[in-house]
């Protein structure tokens, strides 16, 4: 999936990503035009992505939906065509679940792009916000501290350490986005 020769610009050619230029100056009171969340899928990005979707709507940028996999040590092991076979059903269900948030951000009049990239989550992120004159990164964070935080690693905070635009991260309040609807 990522090779050493491959360039974050030919990832997001290949994820089909068609966007405007970005005008040169902003709209009174906009603050952002490009917002980029990063997702996982998992608790954390939840409420993340409705962070990321509010601040979109408020400044009427665009959303890009960004997820990144990584080619899992283990498929070494297997078959060359297994690769094949995994990438293809990783891009599948990739492009599913940020289908769902897509829709739900049009539900909301908000301009959103599905980014796929690859490798690394934190170095993937950061090389697209960069290409893609990104104004703010919007990351999720499971608030590990101490030892699980050394042995887990924190891509929010390599993305906070390494990124030339604003990063907000947003802690998992625990709460699903189904109940947080109804409140």
């Amino acid at each position: 999936m990522n090779t050493s020769s491959q360039t974050i610009p030919e990832q997001i050619r290949k994820s089909d990503l068609k966007m405007e230029p970005i005008p040169a100056t902003k709209r009174p009171g906009q603050i952002y035009r490009r917002i980029l969340f990063g997702t996982d899928f998992s608790a954390a990005s939840i409420p993340a992505f409705e962070q990321a979707l509010k601040l979109a709507r408020q400044n009427g940028a665009e959303l890009l939906i960004a997820h990144s996999n990584t080619v899992p040590a283990c498929i070494s092991f297997m078959p060359p065509e297994s690769y094949g076979e995994w990438e293809i059903q990783c891009r599948k269900e990739t492009e599913k679940q940020i289908g769902a948030l897509m829709q739900e951000a049009r539900h909301e009049k908000v301009k959103a792009h599905m980014l796929l990239l690859s490798g690394l989550a934190d170095n993937a992120i950061v090389d697209a916000a960069k290409h893609l004159a990104v104004d703010l990164i919007v990351i999720g964070t499971h608030g590990r501290r101490g030892v699980s935080r050394f042995f887990m690693g924190n891509v929010a905070a390599r993305v906070v350490a390494r990124a030339r635009c604003d990063v907000l991260t947003v802690r998992q309040n625990g709460r699903t986005r189904e109940s947080a609807r109804r409140r």
